[in-house]
């Protein structure tokens, strides 16, 4: 079977990592946490430091601790809805699988700079970053799902006419099937061949409404292009009527699945 993208588990976590690191909004959040850590001073650190020491020693443990307790966790989740567990339980226990190596770096940092036991201060900031664990992960669940809702089933068969369609060549038509997001260009592929324009992939999908769905942070795909959706490799896939497979993001796969039941409802 020709296959178009195959992500594992590892590749499709570093590429959502390489998409999260280029949003500036995540780096401004991430300064503006240590920033308000360091102020407070926690576990001691008010006293211990000085005041433009204990920002940066801050600073430093929210960056890494972030990076470290999100491969963890997405790595956990996506493995954990493979397993079959529902959505909210697999979130739960990627949280608590990352809270366990974010609480060794903490503890780990407190043991150069202050000298304190390693395994005496995890056991006291496991419950702590347990919590903060949890309370992180329904925060980014939320707002990643407000981002993906599905637009509901009208007339599938006719999509509207976006403005972009009009940089296509003639010889290419307009029946859709892929779109794929490549830098500052998008890779359109009809029926009768493919071409590079310029445009965005979010506002293309957006415009196209119905007629297909967002599979990934990189693909978007007609409905009608689709076959089956199927695992590969430990990763789902959807396979296209042409036999090749398009990698499933795990932030849509909800959103995949809910699109692909309301086309088998609509044709019934």
């Amino acid at each position: 079977m020709a296959t178009v993208a195959n992500d594992t588990v590892v590749v499709e976590t570093l590429a959502e990592m390489r998409a999260l690191a280029r949003q500036p909004t995540v780096w401004v959040a991430l300064f503006s946490a240590g920033c308000v850590v360091g102020l407070t001073g926690p576990f001691g650190t008010f006293d211990a430091l000085p005041a433009l020491v204990r920002i940066a020693y801050w600073l430093v443990c929210v960056t890494v601790t972030f990076w470290i307790g999100y491969v963890v966790s997405y790595v956990t989740t996506t493995l954990a809805e493979d397993l079959g567990l529902s959505a909210r339980l697999s979130l739960c226990v990627g949280a608590l699988a990352a809270s366990l190596p974010v609480t060794a770096m903490l503890a780990l940092f407190h043991l150069i700079v202050f000298d304190t036991p390693f395994w005496a201060d995890a056991v006291r900031l496991l419950p702590y970053v347990v919590a903060i664990c949890l309370a992180a992960a329904i925060l980014t669940e939320a707002f990643a799902s407000a981002s993906r809702e599905v637009a509901p089933v009208v007339d599938a068969s006719v999509p509207q006419e976006p403005a972009w369609l009009a940089q296509l060549p003639q010889h290419l038509g307009r029946d859709l099937v892929l779109l794929q997001a490549q830098d500052h260009y998008l890779k359109v592929e009809t029926a009768l061949g493919h071409t590079l324009i310029r445009a965005k992939l979010n506002d293309a999908a957006e415009e196209l409404g119905a007629y297909g769905f967002r599979l990934h942070r990189s693909w978007w795909v007609a409905r009608k292009a689709v076959h089956s959706y199927r695992y590969s490799n430990g990763s789902p896939v959807v396979v296209l009527q042409d036999g090749r497979t398009l990698p499933v993001g795990r932030t849509y796969r909800r959103s995949v699945k809910d699109a692909l039941q309301e086309s088998v409802a609509a044709s019934v």
